[in-house]
């Protein structure tokens, strides 16, 4: 049996680095989103 031909492997991994890039760019504007939305002071000192 023979092994699987090196244009599979790049689809492969083509697929998974596209995954990777996908979940990292994700969670970096998640992250960035949530400190554009939270107030500069906290709100304990902002109702006083």
């Amino acid at each position: 049996m023979k092994t699987d031909p090196p244009s599979l492997r790049v689809s492969i991994a083509r697929h998974v680095l596209s995954l990777a890039v996908g979940l990292a760019v994700g969670v970096f504007l998640h992250y960035v989103l949530f400190r554009l939305t939270l107030p500069v002071q906290p709100f304990i000192y902002v109702s006083f």
